[in-house]
């Protein structure tokens, strides 16, 4: 991701990049920490003591609360680590009048209205907040065309540090994991990701809905139904999920050649992705793998579903 950024990223190449580890687990592999070196990139490591640190989805809030005491600049803009910056994303560029940019990629657990199946889950969610399920705005979906209650991917989205927003992201988070209600449709599994917007909205913040060029998905569970080579060929930021794997790669190589024979060619000299980490400390990842799982279904028991 990050060298792609330095490769295809345009204005945004030479920004400054953090890396934020949050949470135990198994350490950076030398070759991971001379990448750092080489591509400018600084990494920060804590330990969240969390009470739901049992879930990597929260490990967000909390990497975006980090990187907003770390940096003074005044626009922060968050990256999954499962991107690739084939094009300049000038669309990231904030203007005065903005404070959040995000993209709504899909309805996925979104809501279109209060006969939708998602609707109570989002009902609770904004009431745990302080919001009225009303007052979220109508956005139309960049894959379905569908219109639904503001929820972004989150994925990618940058926002204005001096709204203090990753603060408000995270009590939010925490509010809807505390409500103890769960989605009948997706559990627990995008709490974070319904918190972004609904953050957003709470902290007032002035926004623009990015267009699937910024957040183009890209993956095996999605591509016979949505896969576009038009699409692709005009996208700037790529959510390939887990089309670098080798279940995916050839599909995935011979659509870049298709679109973006230069990223495809780089791509190539990477090779597929593959987990390198030493057997012991893949066995240290497997058992606390396990124990994280012990820990969210306990908190899953307590929970009320709708």
């Amino acid at each position: 991701m990050i060298e792609s950024l330095r490769r295809w990223g345009g204005v945004f190449a030479n920004m400054p990049v953090l890396a934020v580890i949050p949470r135990m687990g198994i350490p950076l592999a030398s070759k991971t920490i001379h990448a750092f070196d080489r591509l400018q990139v600084d990494y920060l490591y804590f330990q969240n003591r969390d009470r739901y640190v049992w879930d990597k989805f929260l490990n967000k809030p909390y990497a975006v609360l980090a990187a907003e005491n770390y940096f003074q600049s005044e626009c922060i803009v968050w990256v999954d680590s499962d991107l690739l910056f084939v094009g300049e994303p000038e669309q990231l560029i904030l203007s005065d009048e903005e404070d959040f940019v995000a993209c709504a990629s899909d309805k996925n657990i979104g809501t279109n209205g209060i006969d939708d199946t998602n609707a109570p889950y989002w009902q609770n969610a904004c009431q745990v907040v302080g919001l009225e399920i009303g007052s979220l705005p109508w956005v139309i979906t960049e894959r379905e065309q569908e219109r639904i209650r503001l929820y972004w991917n989150g994925g990618i989205f940058a926002y204005r540090r001096s709204t203090n927003f990753a603060q408000t992201y995270l009590d939010t988070c925490l509010c809807v994991y505390d409500s103890q209600v769960i989605s009948c449709e997706s559990g627990m599994y995008f709490h974070e990701q319904v918190s972004l917007g609904l953050a957003m909205l709470r902290g007032q913040l002035r926004w623009r809905s990015l267009n699937e060029t910024h957040n183009y998905s890209f993956g095996s569970k999605t591509f016979e139904k949505w896969y576009c080579e038009e699409k692709l060929r005009t996208a700037k930021v790529l959510h390939y999920h887990d089309a670098m794997w080798d279940w995916f790669w050839d599909t995935f190589i011979d659509c870049l050649n298709k679109t973006h024979p230069d990223v495809a060619d780089w791509a190539k000299t990477l090779g597929v992705m593959k987990n390198e980490a030493p057997i012991q400390w893949r066995a240290i990842k497997k058992l606390l793998d396990l124990v994280y799982k012990q820990q969210q279904s306990l908190y899953l028991k307590s929970c009320r579903i709708v």
